[in-house]
């Protein structure tokens, strides 16, 4: 069951209108928009999923991703982003993320129904 979600993304827009659909269903939603931020700030062991960008300011998706799976292996991760590749979609998958989607005009109907699943 998904209560707490972390979004992690430097899009400042995509985040408050993710952040608000999400909290519309009653969820509880943190935002991270860079890694020295998230290094500051943020316990992941707190949220049940994530939802993560191949692309920030100061670090990559890959290298976040390496370090949420072995410090908290079988966390929940779904990469969100429009810079998805054959190459970073199939390390990110061998690293464990739940799934890959791209910023589109249905990601937040995708992102339910892949909630509702979990």
């Amino acid at each position: 069951m998904v209560n707490k979600v972390l979004i992690i993304d430097d899009n400042s827009i995509f985040c408050n209108a993710m952040k608000y659909h999400l909290l519309q269903k009653s969820y509880d939603v943190a935002i991270c928009s860079s890694f020295s931020e998230f290094q500051k700030a943020i316990d992941v062991g707190e949220y049940d999923l994530i939802l993560l960008d191949m692309r920030l300011k100061d670090s990559n998706g890959i290298d976040f991703l390496k370090i949420i799976t072995k410090t908290y292996p079988g966390k929940k991760i779904i990469i969100v982003s429009s810079f998805l590749d054959d190459d970073n979609m199939a390390m990110a998958l061998e690293l464990g993320v739940f799934t890959c989607l791209d910023k589109n005009s249905n990601l937040f109907n995708e992102i339910d129904r892949i909630i509702e699943g979990i």
